[in-house]
């Protein structure tokens, strides 16, 4: 018996709070032990990289800012100069990544069930395509 391999893409909605949701974990316990400082980028004039006036008022923490549109800027914890930028296109693909990682294909059963680790994974992916600390 031959076993054949297909490709399946799926379009699949996920929501603001849900974006903000994963943020939170990323944020608060996910990426702390690679990640030192994740800081809103701000346009020379202050405001917020990417985002509109009606968006910038909505942004509390630095979790809110990927679902608006906007840009955070993240630092390595043990190499300062070592930057790196995350923003929703990003941080979509690398959800996409890990949900794959994860064997999940449902947003609803990634957001029931994630966890430190799995934002961690997400995070690494959309930054770097792959996952390189941990």
């Amino acid at each position: 018996m031959k076993n054949f391999e297909i490709e399946i893409k799926k379009t699949l909605n996920i929501s603001d709070s849900d974006i903000d949701s994963l943020m939170v974990t990323a944020l608060e316990g996910g990426i702390n032990y690679w990640c030192g400082s994740a800081t809103i980028k701000r346009n020379e004039d202050g405001t917020m990289f990417g985002l509109t006036p009606e968006y910038e008022k909505e942004v509390t923490y630095a979790s809110d800012v990927i679902s608006k549109g906007g840009t955070l800027v993240m630092v390595d914890v043990e190499e300062p100069e070592e930057v790196w930028e995350l923003n929703l296109e990003k941080f979509l693909e690398g959800l996409a990544m890990a949900m794959e990682w994860a064997k999940i294909i449902d947003v609803a059963e990634f957001m029931d069930s994630h966890d430190a680790e799995y934002a961690d994974v997400l995070i690494q992916n959309a930054l770097f395509k792959t996952i390189v600390f941990g």
